[in-house]
């Protein structure tokens, strides 16, 4: 009988830990990285955008669309071209 109880209790700490879904599996965040996710096919050609305090490179117009999109962001186009400073590129 203790052994029994002993098991349920586990069982139920189990459930509860893995159980849950890990961040960002809800149904609403798939659904709204499907919606906003286009596709940006192999075109390079790489922009600088800001949202006024932070400068970002993207691979294209549209890859800065999707992260504007997904991360409910306003960056807009600076300049044609890599930010300076380096940091690397968004390619999707």
């Amino acid at each position: 009988m203790k052994l029994s109880l002993v098991l349920l209790v586990v069982l139920a700490i189990l459930c509860t830990v893995y159980g849950a879904p890990s961040k960002g599996s809800t149904k609403a965040s798939l659904k709204k990285k499907t919606t906003c996710a286009k596709d940006c096919g192999d075109t390079y050609k790489p922009i600088c955008a800001t949202d006024g305090s932070k400068k970002i490179s993207f691979g294209s117009e549209c890859v800065l669309s999707n992260y504007n999109c997904e991360n409910q962001k306003n960056f807009r186009v600076e300049a044609q071209g890599e930010c300076p400073g380096g940091g690397g590129v968004r390619l999707s």
